[in-house]
């Protein structure tokens, strides 16, 4: 059994590991506050593409690329995977993990898909890129992203779908439901049937503003490339919010057990200690009976 000496340099230690956890604590969740606020920095951008909805409807459009379904087998598959930079963040990362795990395990028995991968965050690019080949290098994810941040992904998945590199591209991450749960969900953004699920904003522009030739492919392709932007931010933001809240509860939860783990250490180093003194007494008492 540990001395009280040993018992008390562990309190000291976790003493600090706990206030370490408290301190990230609330660090995440000021990340957290302000992460919400940027949930709705999209909504005055999705309400102007809305009101381009009815355009973009129109018969001209139906075969082209990006309004046609894909192939029912052996379709070739761009998946963004969204996680984060760092850990500490609860099942955040593994969640999405699993859930592309699965998802391409299912979809390659059904539908013999081809799948390579773009990476924002690093935990999702260490854990599967032998799995998923990447085709460009992992995106670093901020604590705050910038629609700039997600113009790299946005295009590429883009322009590689018009040069039919690929026949759909989907987004994998986790989408902020509230501070104490999120939804980990794989959805289509191309082609354009399955639209990004953005949610439709109260005000809509009435009247679509004019535009110079309707029918041309050319404004099909520049609305549709501002829709998979849009949905690649949206999911981004989703994500980011996300991994704040996970932090959040999982630096709460260390905190918790740190406390308790404390209470419990400082009861063991009680009982050395008393054990010590006992011993103590003990030997004085035998080496006065033994003078006597």
């Amino acid at each position: 059994m540990a001395n009280f000496r040993e018992f008390s340099a562990r309190l000291v230690s976790m003493s600090g590991m706990r206030r370490v956890t408290a301190t990230m604590k609330m660090v995440a969740a000021s990340h957290l506050h302000r992460a919400q606020t940027e949930l709705h920095l999209p909504e005055p951008f999705a309400a102007e593409l809305w009101a381009l909805v009815p355009v973009v409807k129109q018969a001209a459009f139906e075969k082209h690329r990006v309004s046609l379904p894909p192939p029912e087998k052996g379709s070739r598959v761009l998946l963004v995977v969204m996680t984060s930079n760092r850990g500490l963040c609860g099942a955040f990362n593994n969640s999405v993990i699993r859930e592309v795990r699965r998802w391409v395990k299912e979809q390659t028995a059904e539908r013999g898909i081809q799948v390579d991968a773009i990476y924002a965050g690093q935990k999702g690019y260490t854990a599967l890129w032998r799995e998923i080949p990447p085709c460009m290098k992992a995106v670093d994810v901020a604590a705050h992203p910038q629609a700039k941040e997600t113009a790299a992904i946005s295009r590429h998945a883009m322009d590689a779908f018009l040069a039919k590199q690929y026949d759909e591209v989907w987004i994998a991450g986790n989408r902020f439901v509230s501070s104490m749960s999120n939804e980990t969900r794989v959805q289509r953004v191309l082609p354009y049937q399955e639209r990004p699920k953005i949610a439709r904003p109260e005000k809509i522009p009435e009247v679509a503003p004019n535009l110079i030739e309707p029918n041309d492919d050319r404004m099909l392709e520049a609305i549709t490339r501002q829709w998979v932007h849009l949905g690649v931010y949206f999911a981004l933001l989703n994500s980011v919010a996300s991994e704040h809240a996970a932090r959040v509860m999982a630096m709460e939860n260390a905190t918790v057990n740190l406390r308790r783990m404390e209470k419990d250490l400082i009861l063991m180093r009680n009982r050395a200690r008393q054990a010590a003194i006992t011993n103590e007494l003990t030997e004085i008492v035998s080496g006065a009976d033994s003078l006597n």
